[in-house]
């Protein structure tokens, strides 16, 4: 991975749940900058995580802390910039006694490629199109959204047709 895939830094002091992190990561999770850097709950993090992977997210972290090791999950954030994949590690530093007192960890932004290895061309074109549709649904412009519905309508048969899809 190269630097551009690191996406945010942190430092969770896990007594005091304060969690501190780079403007990057803020954004990432929606969290206020400021906040962020002055240190806040975890929680506030994990409520930035996509619903569906939430409590998967939060029930990891309990695990990692239970049992003072270091913590590796994937799961998706919706920034305002659009739904992104995070793959995120922390390094546990444990007390004398072998409880987690802190982690410091990186996020990377593996969404490109988890798209890569999990779609065909056709689809990641599909993607690009939905989002230009989604961008012109604002626009007055009527001819341009209808093309752009026409395009959808032939990627949709030419993605059916790649998974075998017959009609009836």
């Amino acid at each position: 991975l190269n630097d551009n895939a690191i996406v945010g830094m942190w430092y969770w002091d896990v007594p005091n749940d304060r969690l501190y992190a780079d403007a990057r990561m803020a954004a990432l999770f929606n969290v206020d900058p400021q906040e962020a850097m002055r240190g806040t709950r975890c929680d506030t993090y994990v409520d930035g995580i996509h619903p569906d992977d939430r409590d998967g997210v939060a029930q990891e972290i309990e695990r990692c802390v239970r049992a003072a090791i270091d913590f590796h999950y994937e799961y998706r954030v919706v920034p305002a910039a659009g739904e992104r994949l995070i793959s995120a590690f922390a390094r546990c530093h444990r007390t004398e006694e072998g409880c987690a007192s802190r982690y410091v960890g990186l996020a990377f932004d593996v969404t490109h490629q988890h798209i890569a290895e999990a779609t065909t061309p056709t689809s990641r074109v599909a993607d690009h199109v939905m989002q230009a549709y989604s961008i012109a649904k604002q626009s007055t412009d009527e001819e341009l959204k209808r093309k752009l519905r026409d395009i959808l309508i032939l990627i949709g048969m030419n993605l059916a047709a790649e998974s075998g899809y017959q009609s009836l």
